[in-house]
């Protein structure tokens, strides 16, 4: 294997030296096989690896490949944000444009300092689980949780749960056999975003399954942007939230999520450069 550039940007940084959600960018991935890119993903072990293509499309700056380290995604919101970042950097495409993911064209741009994705129109649905039920999943009183639990899509499908207080998402401590039994899309995908908001600002935590033990996710774009897409298929306008995630695992990170007058919804945040090189598989 040829030497593979990358850089490593932390996205949805808070502005300290180590905040917000690291990821990994090959920015030439033309010559990798996909069961490469799976590997490297998992040789980097960090939440996304992000593996840049040329465009495919009229209009797109660039198609990307999106790897965890078990699997690959359709959409995540950090990997096209860091993505977006550092193609800005080298390319000089201009302040806005397209990304495409599995999941399809993603519209991109910067502002005052952040990148910002427009997200697509969500779809949702109930889940088959309690509100109650959800409490007693994520370990919390009865109460703590308001109301059922929905499915919700606007590129990745994600199960969000609003808790009735900023101190039951902070107190929430997931049963790893309740998440699998409540909060499972597919066999492997065990997901649940805990939110709560006042005052404009957001508390989030974003719990998944995965190798016999809950998880934590320090800063996800996908479930803030379907976050908003509920919101706003409830009615919501010229909304700005600042969103706060990563706190309770020592690593903060800040988002922005918008909805303009015309229920367009957009999530965002800062991207830190924090090193590069060569892969040398």
């Amino acid at each position: 294997m040829a030497a593979l550039p990358y850089r490593v940007v932390n996205v949805f940084s808070d502005g300290s030296r180590f905040g917000g959600n690291p990821l990994a960018v090959f920015t030439d991935a033309r010559k990798l096989a996909d069961d490469e890119m799976q590997a490297i993903a998992r040789q980097f072990n960090l939440a996304e690896t992000v593996f840049v293509l040329p465009g495919e499309a009229d209009g797109d700056a660039a198609r990307l490949r999106i790897f965890t380290p078990a699997t690959e995604l359709p959409f995540a919101g950090h990997p096209v944000l860091g993505a977006a970042a550092v193609l800005a950097a080298q390319r000089s495409p201009g302040p806005a444009f397209t990304l495409r993911c599995n999941a399809g064209p993603i519209g991109v741009h910067e502002a005052d300092g952040h990148w910002f994705l427009r997200v697509p129109t969500a779809t949702q649905r109930p889940a088959a689980l309690s509100a109650s039920e959800a409490a007693t999943m994520l370990g919390l009183a009865q109460g703590a949780v308001c109301d059922v639990p929905q499915w919700v899509n606007t590129g990745s499908e994600q199960l969000l749960i609003r808790a009735s207080s900023r101190d039951a998402v902070l107190a929430a401590r997931p049963d790893f056999a309740r998440l699998i039994a409540g909060a499972t899309l597919r066999p492997g995908r065990s997901i649940a975003y805990l939110w709560h908001a006042e005052a404009g600002v957001a508390t989030v935590r974003f719990f998944y399954a995965q190798d016999g033990a809950v998880l934590e996710d320090i800063g996800t774009g996908s479930a803030c942007a379907n976050l908003g897409g509920y919101l706003a298929l409830g009615g919501e306008r010229g909304l700005d939230w600042r969103v706060e995630q990563g706190d309770v695992a020592g690593r903060p990170n800040r988002l922005r999520l918008c909805i303009d007058a015309a229920g367009r919804v957009s999530v965002g945040g800062r991207v830190r450069a924090m090193a590069g090189g060569d892969f040398h598989g």
